[in-house]
């Protein structure tokens, strides 16, 4: 059944007695919170939920510092096209499955804008595409992290997840990570989002135990940290991405809690800025650490402590004549570079930072293709997606332009689009390559 909410209507009431196959569209206006709401939108495959604001029309749903705005359980739901401000969590989700969250804006939140850290309570199968955060942390003894999705030591776990296309910036509080995945988490993909000025790291990971397959942190921009840029363990691929003036170390990988760094690949990054561009502590613990690729501008390139265990390929020592003007983020490689034709194939995306299948031997983020990027311009707010498959990994919603007409499938994508035989085209373009 379709509800149409207008200001007025119990906007709240509704969303708590969803049922599988409802659409919620909500209309022009400020919805204020009426306290604690903890909802199960329990949607199926075939009969998934979606609340959406009306096309056009743009929708406040105000909260407290006293309560999260949504407190959600539940399996097959989409939420999509509001602005969220005041709560304590903007969204946190409880035991979540197949569920997106897409085309919102929260700011001005007491702590976290989105989290999934509820013990035991586990998130699977998410999708968070196209969301701008900022200004969390703005109550006393809010943490203030854009995005806090599992818990310590694994007691809840993020897993199978999609966090892209998102612009995560100015985040405030005790912490204010832009995007932290907790232990356990695995198999998840973090692409293509912009994070900007950020107490703590743009990106924090961690490693996991047991059965699963590594992270992937790829394509995303990471721009004025007041810590690390990117901060990880192990059982993770980080490539593609360009981080830029933070305050630690460009990349960073450490044991943390019960976790150390092992199968751990750092590969095809750009890193321009003071101090220490890639930093490895405790590699001589376990091996599986590949460093290949990069390019890397900062006073100290590499420092791996107490032992490398790690491969080291082509990492090679920039220079700001290396790249257009570092300082506005352009960092796309001139011609006579010294990053061109001088990457070790063998440890090469297949992919660069625009989505473009690399055909050369660049090394960094970016192939050279021309006199001028011809991809997106770097600049504080949202990365303009890749047209078509990313040729890296099995095609996923996020291949595609975000902010489509919602779609009752759980992915948030529009699942009826003809434009879907590119993914055909990619997935058939490394396969090519590789027979050239």
């Amino acid at each position: 059944m379709i509800y149409d909410i207008h200001t007025g209507d119990d906007l709240y009431g509704r969303l708590a007695q969803l049922q599988p196959g409802d659409e919620v569209v909500v209309h022009a206006g400020t919805y204020p919170s009426p306290g604690f709401v903890q909802v199960t939108w329990a949607g199926t495959a075939a009969a998934p939920i979606v609340i959406h604001a009306a096309p056009g029309e743009h929708v406040i749903l105000q909260g407290t510092f006293a309560q999260n705005l949504l407190n959600i359980d539940g399996s097959y739901w989409t939420f999509q096209g509001f602005e969220i401000t005041g709560a304590s969590h903007g969204l946190r989700l409880h035991a979540v499955d197949h569920a997106t969250i897409q085309d919102n804006t929260i700011h001005d939140v007491g702590d976290v804008g989105i989290s999934c850290n509820f013990e035991p309570d586990s998130c699977d199968t998410v999708s968070i595409v196209h969301n701008e955060i900022y200004r969390t942390g703005m109550d006393t003894g809010g943490t203030g992290e854009g995005m806090y999705l599992g818990c310590n030591s694994a007691a809840c776990t993020f897993t199978n997840g999609l966090v892209s296309d998102n612009y995560v910036h100015d985040t405030g509080g005790s912490q204010g990570d832009g995007i932290e995945i907790k232990e356990g988490a695995h198999d998840n993909v973090v692409r293509d989002n912009v994070i900007i000025r950020t107490p703590y790291p743009g990106i924090t990971m961690y490693g996991f135990g047991g059965t699963g397959g590594p992270n992937r942190v790829e394509r995303n921009l990471v721009w004025h940290t007041m810590d690390n840029g990117i901060q990880v363990v192990g059982q993770i691929t980080v490539q593609n991405n360009i981080v830029l003036d933070y305050a630690a170390a460009g990349i960073a990988s450490k044991p943390s809690q019960t976790y150390t760094p092992h199968d751990l690949t750092i590969l095809d990054n750009t890193v321009v800025g003071p101090g220490i561009c890639v930093r490895g502590d405790n590699w001589n613990t376990e091996t599986g650490q590949t460093v290949a690729n990069n390019a890397l501008d900062c006073a100290t390139p590499t420092q791996f402590t107490a032992g490398t265990g790690a491969v080291v390929a082509k990492t090679l020592a920039a220079t700001t004549g290396d790249f257009g003007n570092p300082t506005t983020g352009d960092v796309y490689p001139v011609a006579g570079s010294t990053l061109l034709g001088m990457a070790d194939t063998g440890h090469q995306a297949m992919d660069d930072f625009n989505g473009t299948h690399r055909m050369g031997a660049d090394v960094g983020a970016y192939e050279r293709t021309g006199p001028t990027n011809p991809g997106w311009v770097v600049t504080e707010g949202f990365k303009t997606p890749p047209q078509v498959a990313d040729g890296d990994g099995p095609p996923s919603a996020d291949d595609f332009p975000t902010g489509s007409t919602p779609a009752k499938s759980g992915c948030g994508c529009n699942t009826t689009d003809p434009s879907s035989l590119l993914l055909v085209l990619g997935a058939l373009i490394p396969v090519l390559r590789k027979r050239r």
